[in-house]
C-alpha cells in the first residue's frame, strides 16, 4: 500500500507539473501573438510609422522606458495584486512591446525579421528544454545571470542616446549569451517551482503568469539580440 500510495502521489505530482507548465506557455504564446498582431497591423499602416513618430521622436523612447516599467511594476507587485491584474498588465505589456516593434522593424527586410525570429525560436526551444531536462543544478546562475542582465540593460539605454555599429553588434552577442543562459535558468526554476507545489489555485495562476512574462521577456530579447546581428549591426 504505501508504494502504491508513493506511485499514486508521484504521479499527481507530474501531471500538477504538466498543466501549470501548459499554463505558462499558454500564457506566454497568447501574448506573443498579441505583441506580434500589433507589430504586424501598425507596420502595415506606413502613416503611422514613418509619420507620427518622426513627428513625435520622443514618443518611442517613453513607450520603451514604460516597457520597462511595467515589467518592474509587474514582478514587484505580484505578490499584492490579483491574476486577472496580473494577466491585464502583462498583455498590456505585450500590447505595447508589439506597438515598439512596428517601428524597430521598419529598420529591416522581411528576410531579416524571418531569420531573426525563426533563430529566436530555436535557440530558445533548445535551451528551454535543456533547462528543463539537465541534472545539472542551475540555480548558482542567477546571480551571474541577474547582473549581466542589469549590465546588458544599462548597455541598451545608452545605445538609444550614442548609437554605433559596433556597440550594437557586441549588445546583439551579449544579449544571445544571456538570454539563452537565462532560458534555461527560468526552466529549471519553474520546474523545481511546480514540483514544490502551491498552496492554492491563485497562487498557481499568478506564479504561472509570472513564469510567463519571464519566459517571454528571454524569447523578446533574443529576438532582438539576433536582429541586431542579422541586421548588419543596425
Amino acid at each position: 500500500m504505501p508504494a502504491d500510495l508513493d506511485f499514486a502521489t508521484g504521479r499527481a505530482g507530474v501531471r500538477s507539473e504538466q498543466i501549470f507548465l501548459r499554463d505558462v506557455f499558454a500564457w506566454m504564446f497568447a501574448a506573443l501573438a498579441l505583441s506580434t498582431g500589433i507589430a504586424v497591423w501598425f507596420h502595415a499602416d506606413h502613416t503611422f510609422n514613418q509619420t507620427y513618430f518622426q513627428d513625435h521622436e520622443g514618443l518611442f523612447l517613453v513607450a520603451i522606458f514604460a516597457q520597462l516599467g511595467l515589467v518592474i511594476a509587474i514582478q514587484a507587485a505580484i505578490n499584492r495584486i490579483s491574476a486577472r491584474t496580473a494577466a491585464v498588465l502583462f498583455f498590456l505589456y505585450a500590447g505595447l512591446t508589439g506597438v515598439v516593434f512596428s517601428v524597430i522593424l521598419t529598420e529591416f527586410t522581411a528576410g531579416t525579421v524571418v531569420g531573426a525570429f525563426a533563430g529566436a525560436a530555436g535557440v530558445f526551444g533548445g535551451m528551454a528544454l535543456w533547462g528543463y531536462t539537465t541534472q545539472r543544478d542551475l540555480s548558482g546562475w542567477g546571480g551571474i545571470l541577474f547582473g549581466a542582465l542589469i549590465g546588458i540593460v544599462v548597455a541598451s539605454i545608452v545605445f538609444l542616446f550614442i548609437g554605433g555599429s559596433t556597440f550594437n553588434l557586441i549588445l546583439g552577442w551579449g544579449g544571445v549569451i544571456i538570454f539563452s543562459g537565462l532560458t534555461a535558468f527560468q526552466m529549471q526554476m519553474l520546474k523545481r517551482q511546480a514540483q514544490a507545489g502551491f498552496g492554492d489555485g491563485a497562487t498557481a495562476e499568478k506564479a504561472a503568469i509570472i513564469g510567463a512574462l519571464r519566459l517571454y521577456l528571454s524569447f523578446v530579447n533574443l529576438f532582438i539580440s539576433l536582429l541586431r546581428i542579422f541586421g548588419g549591426g543596425r
